[in-house]
C-alpha cells in the first residue's frame, strides 16, 4: 500500500474514580457515561475513515475499577469495526497482570494486546511492522527497546511510557531520545502524558514521537479540547492530523470583581465575561481582585449559581480568590490591635522572596482582618 493511516489514542482512563469531582453523585455517573461516549466517537470516527489501524497506548481500562459493562460496552464498539486492526499497550493503569481484563480470553481476533515482553507484527498488505509491548505492573523502572532489523517495511512503535531528552530516573517505563533515534522508526505511538505533545527526532526518518493527549480531560486541570491524533505513513514520510474528540471539556475563567458593590453588579459581571460557546462545557469562575467589603461572595454563592444556571449555564462552579478592599493605612491609624497585627504580616511578607509565598502571607493578613472586625471592631 502506498500510505498507511491509523488512529493513535490514550489515557482514556475508563472507569477511573474523578479526582476533585465538584458536582453531585448524579453528575459524577453523568461524567462516567461522557468518558464512554467519547470512546465511541473514537471508534465512529475509525469507522468513517474506513481506519485499517486503531493504536491505544495504555490507560484504557482502569485496573480494579473497570467494570463487566463497561468491558461489555468495548467490545460492543469494537465489534462495530471488525476490519480495524485495534493494538493496545497495556500501561501503568491497566498494565498486563494477574487481574486485568486483558487477560482474559474475551478479545475479538482483531483486537491484540501487547503483553510485557516486546512482540513484533509485520502486516505484509500494509509494507508495515508494529512492535509494541506492556506494562507488567503499576510501575516500570528500567526502559528498553525492542531489536530492531533494518527492512523495508514502515516501522512503528506502540508503548506507554516516558519519553526522555536526558536521561532521569522514573516509574513510568523511561525511553531515551539518543537511543530512540538510533532506531529510525517512521512514528512512535505513546501514552502516559494526557497533554498532547510531539517530538522530531533527528534521524534519517526524521521520527515523529507523539503523545496525542487524553481524549477526554480527567480532571479540572485538563483545560480546553481534548484530541487524537489520526496519522499516514507514506514514502513521503508522516502526516498528522489533530481531531477534537471531546464529549465535555473542562474550562477556567478569572473574573476580577473590582467596583462590584453588590451581588447584582457581580452577577452581571459574570454573565458579561461568561462566553455562550461554554455552555456545554464544566466552567469553573475563580473570582479574583479587590471585593467590595460588604460583598460577602461566600454567602452569596448558592444565589449567584442559581441565577448563573438559570442563565443557561448547567455545570458551572464557583472558586473565591478575591481579597477584601481593605484601606490598610487608615485601618491602623484606627485600631492598635489591628495596627499591630498589619505591620507584624507586612514584616513577615517583606521577608519572603517567592511571589507565592507572599501571596500566602497576604492571604492570611486579609482573613486575619476579616475575623478581626466580625469581632466588633470596627472600619
Amino acid at each position: 500500500m502506498e500510505t498507511v493511516p491509523f488512529l493513535h489514542t490514550a489515557d482514556l482512563h475508563l472507569d477511573e474514580p474523578v479526582k476533585g469531582w465538584k458536582g453531585s453523585q448524579e453528575d459524577l455517573w453523568r461524567r462516567h457515561e461522557e468518558h464512554r461516549n467519547t470512546f465511541r466517537k473514537i471508534v465512529d470516527l475509525v469507522q468513517e475513515r474506513n481506519l485499517p489501524f486503531l493504536l491505544i497506548a495504555g490507560d484504557f481500562l482502569e485496573h480494579g475499577y473497570a467494570s463487566h459493562q463497561t468491558v461489555e460496552f468495548v467490545m460492543d464498539q469494537f465489534a462495530r469495526i471488525p476490519q480495524t486492526k485495534v493494538l493496545i499497550s497495556p500501561g501503568n493503569h491497566d498494565p498486563y497482570k494477574d487481574g486485568s481484563w486483558y487477560k482474559k480470553p474475551i478479545w475479538p481476533e482483531h483486537v491484540h494486546i501487547f503483553s510485557s515482553k516486546w512482540e513484533k507484527h509485520r502486516f505484509s498488505e500494509w509494507n508495515l511492522e508494529i512492535h509494541g509491548k506492556g506494562f507488567s505492573d503499576f510501575a516500570e523502572r528500567d526502559g528498553s527497546l525492542p531489536e530492531f532489523e533494518d527492512s523495508p517495511y514502515h516501522k512503528l512503535m506502540l508503548v506507554h511510557g516516558e519519553f526522555q531528552k536526558k536521561s532521569m530516573k522514573s516509574d513510568y517505563f523511561p525511553i531515551q531520545e539518543k537511543e530512540l533515534a538510533a532506531l529510525n522508526y517512521d512514528y512512535v505511538a505513546l501514552g502516559h502524558i494526557h497533554k498532547t505533545s510531539q517530538y522530531d527526532l533527528a534521524n534519517e526518518r526524521n521520527t515523529i514521537v507523539r503523545y496525542p493527549g487524553s481524549p477526554e480531560a480527567l480532571n479540572w486541570k485538563e483545560l480546553g479540547e481534548r484530541t487524537v491524533t489520526i496519522g499516514e505513513i507514506s514514502s513521503k514520510g508522516i502526516q498528522t492530523e489533530i481531531i477534537p474528540i471531546h464529549t465535555r471539556r473542562y474550562l477556567l475563567q478569572e473574573i476580577n470583581v473590582d467596583d462590584c458593590t453588590t451581588r447584582e453588579k457581580l452577577l452581571e459581571r459574570i454573565l458579561q465575561n461568561s462566553h455562550l460557546e461554554c455552555k456545554n462545557s464544566y466552567i469553573t469562575i475563580r473570582l479574583v481582585g479587590r471585593r467590595y467589603p460588604d460583598l460577602p461572595v461566600g454567602e452569596e454563592r448558592g444565589w449567584l449559581l442559581e441565577q448563573i444556571r438559570s442563565a443557561g449555564y448547567r455545570d458551572l462552579y464557583l472558586e473565591d480568590e478575591t481579597i477584601p478592599d481593605f484601606d490598610l493605612e487608615r485601618l491602623k491609624r484606627k485600631d492598635r490591635l489591628i495596627c499591630a497585627f498589619i505591620e507584624k504580616m507586612e514584616s513577615r511578607m517583606d521577608q519572603v522572596q517567592q511571589p507565592k509565598q507572599q501571596e500566602l502571607i497576604q492571604k492570611a493578613l486579609y482573613k486575619g482582618l476579616e475575623a478581626l472586625i466580625q469581632k466588633g471592631i470596627k472600619e
